[in-house]
């Protein structure tokens, strides 16, 4: 034991100073650019080394002399439209500005990450012009009705011509089957969308069904053999329909039905409408948002077991109010919600849930990041009087009464070494080893 820690401790004192020896120095006339991606479609990112080679990629932030920030919100055709913030540091203190570009809902991640290499080439222009990879920079551009960086043509159908009329539509299922020799499971869903957005109107319809089935065979104690088989069916459907009031206040209306088998509902409906408040400018979204939004309407519920206060059927009121606080900033990425409950005719009958989710850098090369959620549950009208079976609880096939939920996940990060990093490597999947 003694031999075998020896041997790593000389190995990993060998390769230390080699790994040090190797690191390159940044050349001090280019920028050094820290790429901070917030959003899906820019998470390759040899592929942005690639496309931007006249800067000087460093990994840390307080190297850097740009900030480049990449956020995006999704369009109401399906598609993401991008903010690409460029954040000036150091010598270019308070040299900010921001670009944007939208991609389709059928894009693929190619033509979204061309479309942000395009934005981020011309925003870092100015940065650049005063060094010598300015020399070698070369201004192009594509002829209106040509197909354009993302291989769309800019001579597209005008909104106003659109024989959709902005509805899109998506369709789509999953499968899922795993076994071995004494069990099985089976899982399969299908869903439905709908959704119209403009700036004065936003709809949506949309739908799923979900069926979960586990199968269990087994020899008792008595050597008989024996076949446990349990289900979980699922279906939710929903509507919404909000009415822009402003660039702060939105009116709304949700409607929802489905049915579960884990929460003994053979159906279950509601009508809520209601306001929402924001804070900040809606058009800052991608950004920051703080808002509030309170629903109040009818629920209807049909239990499939009478339910442990002598229902089958019953129709309540409720309303709830929830906030929420979403920041995407330079530091990280932070998100906290929390959301009342509470059914009209009994104050009792209640539900709190709080959800926090942060990536957040703290100092040089330090990170934290954290997901977490707490629910207090005081309104299960659903319980069936009768219980669950043992098979029941084992296999979670059915909501057993409980006060609380919870879930968390954590974790944190420290980088160090070189800060930089403008090659390329993709030998062996990529850069990074293991032992």
């Amino acid at each position: 034991m003694r031999f075998r820690c020896s041997l790593c401790l000389g190995f990993f004192l060998l390769v230390l100073p080699l790994g040090l020896t190797a690191q390159e120095p940044g050349e001090g006339d280019l920028i050094n650019l820290f790429f901070d991606c917030q959003a899906p479609g820019c998470r390759d990112d040899d592929y942005f080394r690639r496309a931007l080679p006249f800067v000087n990629w460093v990994l840390d932030r307080e190297a850097a002399d740009v900030h480049l920030l990449v956020t995006s919100q999704e369009t109401g055709g399906g598609g993401r439209l991008y903010t690409v913030a460029f954040i000036g540091l150091r010598d270019f203190e308070g040299q900010d500005s921001e670009l944007t570009v939208a991609t389709s809902g059928d894009a693929t991640q190619d033509d979204e990450r061309s479309s942000i290499a395009d934005r981020a080439r011309l925003g870092l222009v100015p940065y650049v012009q005063g060094t010598r990879a300015a020399e070698r920079l070369r201004v192009t551009y594509d002829q209106p009705g040509g197909p354009g960086p993302s291989g769309e043509r800019s001579g597209a159908v005008a909104p106003e011509d659109d024989p959709w009329d902005f509805w899109v539509f998506s369709v789509g299922g999953n499968g899922f089957v795993r076994g071995e020799a004494t069990s099985k499971y089976t899982n399969y869903s299908l869903d439905f969308e709908a959704s119209r957005t403009t700036e004065l109107w936003k709809y949506s319809v949309e739908g799923s069904y979900f069926e979960d089935i586990q199968e269990f065979d087994f020899t008792d104690s008595d050597g008989v053999d024996q076949t446990i088989k349990e289900t979980i069916e699922d279906f939710y459907s929903s509507a919404l329909a909000v009415r822009s009031l402003g660039r702060q206040w939105a009116l709304g209306v949700r409607a929802e039905a489905g049915s579960s088998t884990r929460v003994n509902q053979d159906l279950r409906w509601s009508l809520k409408p209601g306001l929402e408040y924001n804070f900040f400018p809606y058009d800052e979204s991608d950004r920051r948002a703080l808002t509030l939004q309170y629903l109040a309407g009818p629920v209807h519920f049909t239990y499939a077991d009478t339910t442990i206060f002598d229902v089958t059927e019953e129709t309540r009121g409720q309303h709830s109010l929830t906030a929420r606080l979403q920041l995407v900033q330079p530091w990280g990425r932070w998100t906290t919600s929390v959301t009342g409950n509470q059914y009209l005719h009994d104050s009792s009958k209640y539900s709190v849930d709080i959800f926090g989710s942060f990536n957040v850098r703290l100092f040089r090369g330090f990170s934290v990041r954290m997901t977490g959620s707490y629910s207090w549950i005081r309104d299960q009208l659903y319980l069936p009087k009768s219980g669950a079976t043992e098979e029941e609880v084992l296999l979670r096939q059915r909501q057993l009464e409980t006060s609380y939920r919870f879930f968390t996940s954590f974790g944190i990060q420290y980088r160090f070494g070189s800060i930089f990093n403008n090659v390329v490597n993709p030998r062996f999947g990529g850069n990074r080893f293991f032992f």
